[in-house]
């Protein structure tokens, strides 16, 4: 008997999984889902500035629950990102990323009978460590 096995995990560029993760967290609607997507954006130790001042990872973690508690959705757009591989030989494993990024935040309030929005525009650079990739060192300027 053999069985046949597909041709493993598939690994997308750093960009996209940087991409991805924070989409993941703006757009997480429940608290399990946003504590899911940002315990695989982070590990437990990582780095992080803002605005250059040094965070805890809990400490940005509250951030962003503060900006997202009225959320009722959100609409993430990229406006540029770079990555550079850490080997060139395996660009999707780890490395650095920078992104530009604008979140349209729609929340659960209304205004005139219109819902109230919010953006919020970042630069973000991260630091990933190899598959499964995880940052371990993030600057953002909000």
């Amino acid at each position: 008997m053999s069985i046949t096995l597909g041709p493993g995990p598939v690994v997308i560029p750093l960009t996209q999984w940087a991409e991805d993760s924070i989409s993941a967290i703006y757009n997480a609607t429940t608290e399990s889902n946003f504590n899911d997507a940002f315990d695989a954006f982070l590990l437990k130790d990582a780095k992080i500035t803002v605005n250059g001042k040094h965070l805890s990872v809990a400490q940005y973690k509250q951030k962003l629950v503060d900006q997202k508690i009225l959320e009722q959705s959100a609409q993430v757009s990229y406006k540029g990102a770079v990555s550079v591989p850490k080997n060139p030989n395996e660009p999707a494993q780890a490395g650095s990323v920078g992104l530009f990024f604008t979140a349209l935040i729609v929340e659960k309030l209304r205004e005139f009978g219109a819902p109230v929005t919010r953006t919020v525009t970042s630069s973000v650079n991260l630091t990933s460590v190899p598959f499964p990739l995880l940052c371990d060192s993030v600057v953002i300027s909000i």
